[in-house]
């Protein structure tokens, strides 16, 4: 038993180092940031493909006509919407006379031949892009074009959180996305980036021609942020990638509305491990699936004699105490605030739920927006 003991206590010190280095991290990439330099002028085109949303639509159109860059086209790209979604958009459009927004149909099937499609008929330097289900801040544009002052920076991407609620599953969806940002901006900054997102993000519009688009992956049906990336990285180098962890640029999602879709979403994610060509993927999977599994077994130490139940007591105490302090300051610096209690809750059904996500992302077939 006491080996027992010492394999989990083994698990948990290394996953505490690994929290605390993530860390370290985040705060060297906060003190980066902050400076603000030059703000560009010339054109930039902001893509957002859209497929059966039409209920996120005008949060989105009212965000995306608070954006206060001078010089900015805005394309809306319908990919085959269902619900009418393209009929509402095409009204708002005449209806705001706005001439600097455009919505098309999309010609290909899928996010990545909308965004190709959007590509082609913008008339900006650089690209930006989000998500249907998001809201920008109105100073978003200027504050993404910042890093692109460096002519070597080819590709920006920032943090995306989802929108709280007072709720404890839309309150563990922004602990889970504050573990996704340190693990992001981590990777970034050792020049061994993994993943971003789409929903914000930004590429010279030559870099992406350059590279030829999505060819070579747009059979997988996501990935339209984590594969340009790798594609960018590989042509360019790590220095013409930047990571912005920056409250400025922070970009809000819609959280979901179960655990089913929740579920679903990350498993997706997740399914494209072994479709990108750096073992990084796969490394930080195993890791965090593994101690996972350690977490689910650590009730074991309860059927010790002796010392064991404390030991068992002494384990969470320092998972939940670590977390607590490593994600809450993740949060606090974008003006979110989680009580206690949901850290709690986090911390016992995030074991849970990162199995049963890595088990969907082998087993299960997966539907994205009615396909």
């Amino acid at each position: 038993m006491n080996l027992l003991a010492f394999f989990f206590f083994e698990a948990l010190v290394i996953y505490l180092a690994i929290l605390v280095m993530l860390a370290v991290f985040w705060r060297k990439s906060k003190g980066k940031t902050s400076e603000k330099i030059n703000v560009f002028d010339y054109p930039v085109t902001l893509l957002v493909p859209f497929r059966n949303e039409k209920s996120q639509l005008p949060k989105l159109l009212e965000s995306l006509e608070k954006l206060t860059y001078p010089s900015l086209q805005v394309i809306l790209i319908d990919d085959s919407s269902e619900d009418g979604g393209a009929e509402y958009v095409d009204s708002w459009i005449k209806g705001k006379s706005y001439s600097h927004f455009l919505m098309v149909q999309s010609q290909a099937q899928g996010k990545k031949g909308a965004i190709e499609q959007g590509v082609v008929l913008s008339n900006g330097y650089i690209i930006l892009t989000t998500d249907a289900d998001c809201v920008l801040p109105s100073d978003w544009v200027e504050n993404m074009l910042q890093p692109f002052n460096d002519p070597k920076v080819q590709m920006v991407a920032g943090p995306v959180m989802s929108e709280g609620r007072k709720s404890n599953f839309n309150q563990f969806q922004q602990i889970e996305w504050s573990s996704i940002l340190l693990m992001t901006n981590f990777f970034f900054q050792i020049n061994k980036p993994i993943m971003c997102s789409a929903a914000n993000m930004g590429y010279r519009k030559e870099a992406f021609q350059h590279l030829g688009g999505y060819q070579g992956n747009r059979e997988q049906s996501s990935g339209d942020d984590s594969f340009l990336l790798e594609k960018v990285v590989r042509a360019f180098g790590y220095h013409a990638i930047h990571y912005f962890t920056d409250e400025k640029v922070l970009v809000k999602t819609k959280a979901e509305k179960n655990w089913s879709l929740f579920i679903a979403q990350r498993a997706r994610w997740v399914s494209k491990w072994n479709k990108h060509q750096s073992m990084e993927n796969a490394f930080g999977a195993v890791v965090t699936a593994g101690f996972s599994l350690a977490s689910l077994l650590s009730p074991l130490l309860l059927l010790g004699s002796g010392l064991m139940p404390l030991l068992f007591l002494l384990y969470w105490v320092l998972k939940l105490g670590v977390e607590y302090v490593v994600m809450n300051k993740v949060l606090e610096g974008y003006e979110i605030k989680a009580p206690f209690l949901s850290f709690i809750y986090a911390s016992f059904c995030h074991p849970c739920f990162v199995i049963v996500v890595a088990l969907s992302s082998f087993f299960g077939k997966f539907k994205w927006k009615g396909r």
